[in-house]
């Protein structure tokens, strides 16, 4: 059985990520290969591979999230406010992005513990069953062993799941938080080429009895739509990033499945086969004589 996800990568970005389970000989992927597929997805979660080369610069702080100074104000500031109707266009996005970024935060977090926390018990759950089948010998001790070791990757699997879609909840903050970040700074590099201009018209509308604000609000306009359509690339490579991200996350949780039902066929196999110390043994009885 196999689950494969494919990426849509923007033409310039360099990294495709896939998740594929690879089937044993029966046709169904052990818990290890299973948990092999998760830190790979896990990786490239927190490698941010799934972000399109479009969204440049550093990372951003999940604060933006919540808001900041709209950078249209500027306007008022310079005695434009009267002028920011004609360009609120730029800064709508803005309010469309920003929300609350607590749940983010936290919802990670619980998440990446739980993840955490289930690796631990994997790995207690892989000590203990080496431990108290220690002197046990015959096919069944191997295989009771094998089933433990199986039940263990699958416990690891299901953290690891966790810290996966922990990292992307994380990771989309973040890059949501950067293109908030990237949007204002736009925002407030036409605001700094539209006040000269707009100042110089106002400046001399008494000489020229207001033809020159008429003549340079189409010019201010026009630049806000300039830096609008690079405001829409944005918009648009973190549209292309979040579906990159949902194929992943989607991608795991088809393995989570597959995990669920080797879990499955372990424990209704322990429930009938498991070996006890007398029985473990494999040792030849004497032959009664006559």
């Amino acid at each position: 059985m196999t689950t494969t996800q494919t990426l849509e990568q923007p033409p310039d970005a360099t990294a495709t990520p896939s998740i594929t389970g690879t089937p044993t000989a029966t046709g169904t992927p052990t818990a290890a290969q299973l948990l092999a597929e998760l830190r790979t997805t896990t990786a490239s979660v927190q490698r941010k591979d799934w972000m399109s080369a479009d969204i440049t610069g550093s990372g951003a702080s999940l604060d933006l999230l919540g808001g900041g100074t709209d950078p249209l104000s500027s306007l008022s500031g310079a005695g434009l406010g009267w002028f920011t109707p004609f360009v609120s266009f730029l800064a709508d996005p803005l309010t469309q992005l920003t929300g609350n970024p607590g749940p983010v935060a936290s919802g990670a977090q619980a998440l990446d513990t739980a993840g955490r926390d289930l690796a631990g018990i994997a790995d207690t759950y892989r000590r203990s069953t080496a431990e108290e089948t220690t002197g046990w010998s015959g096919e069944a001790a191997s295989g009771y062993r094998s089933a433990g070791a199986e039940h263990a990757d699958g416990i690891a699997a299901l953290g690891e799941a966790g810290s996966a879609v922990a990292g992307a909840i994380a990771g989309a903050g973040e890059v949501v938080a950067q293109v908030v970040d990237i949007v204002t700074r736009l925002v407030t590099e036409a605001v700094g080429k539209i006040v000269p201009i707009m100042g110089q018209a106002v400046a001399a509308a008494p000489a020229t009895f207001g033809q020159s604000i008429a003549a340079a609000i189409p010019q201010c306009v026009q630049i806000a739509v300039d830096y609008g359509g690079q405001v829409l690339g944005k918009l648009a490579a973190l549209l292309t990033s979040g579906q990159n991200l949902m194929k992943l996350v989607e991608g795991a949780l088809a393995v989570v499945r597959l995990v669920q039902q080797v879990l499955s066929t372990i424990s209704r196999k322990s429930s009938v086969d498991t070996p006890t110390p007398a029985d473990s043994p494999t040792t030849a009885e004497p032959e009664e004589r006559p």
